[in-house]
């Protein structure tokens, strides 16, 4: 009997290698939650500044076992040692300035869950009501029907990353403040013919 199913449609993006599928089916636009995952999101998307998600991808689990996990308080105490040893390691992303940026960040993401409880509450209670009152704990769903429609940023992630930066986040411009909200599923920004559409 033939096989007449049809295959999935994914976003364009995806397609590169077998890398980028299963992140996106898996992960990408899915609603983030949990305050380890928002501060591993924040040190990827840190990292991803200037260069392809892809290479950030490839180097993923690299830095996990690096970085002790993407451990926020682990983090937060690594100083110029840390960033000595990490520049000699070739399966890095070996950028002095996004490796010393690591403790900042992380330092920063502490003081937010202190304030607010969690990441999710300061992003879903503080953050996109503050910008627009209208949010209301569910994610902006656009509609493109190609790559090219898709903007690099918004005014909401550039009020977000204006907003971290005098929190003390580094290399989370509005570009990758966009970049973000995409992956933590903030925005949904999957094609309409993506078959993760909607996915939460």
């Amino acid at each position: 009997m033939q096989n007449t199913q049809k295959p999935k449609i994914r976003c364009d993006w995806a397609e590169k290698s077998e890398l980028e599928r299963v992140y996106h089916d898996e992960e990408w636009g899915r609603l983030v939650k949990d305050d380890a995952k928002f501060f591993e999101l924040i040190v990827l998307e840190g990292f991803q500044a200037g260069i392809s998600w892809h290479a950030v991808l490839l180097k993923r689990e690299a830095m996990r076992v690096a970085f002790d996990g993407f451990d926020a308080r682990k983090i937060s105490l690594y100083g110029e040692e840390q960033t000595a040893k990490f520049m000699q390691n070739p399966a890095l992303i070996r950028n002095r300035l996004k490796l010393n940026s690591l403790a900042a960040n992380a330092r920063a993401f502490l003081a937010v869950v202190s304030e607010f409880g969690s990441f999710y509450d300061y992003l879903w209670g503080y953050l996109l009501p503050k910008f627009d009152p209208k949010f209301d704990g569910k994610p902006i769903v656009n509609h493109y029907e190609s790559l090219k429609q898709i903007p690099a940023t918004t005014p909401l992630a550039e009020f977000i990353a204006k907003d971290m930066k005098k929190r003390g986040f580094k290399f989370l411009g509005p570009t990758s403040a966009y970049a973000f909200l995409q992956s933590a599923g903030v925005v949904d920004d999957h094609l309409d013919a993506c078959f993760c559409k909607g996915c939460r």
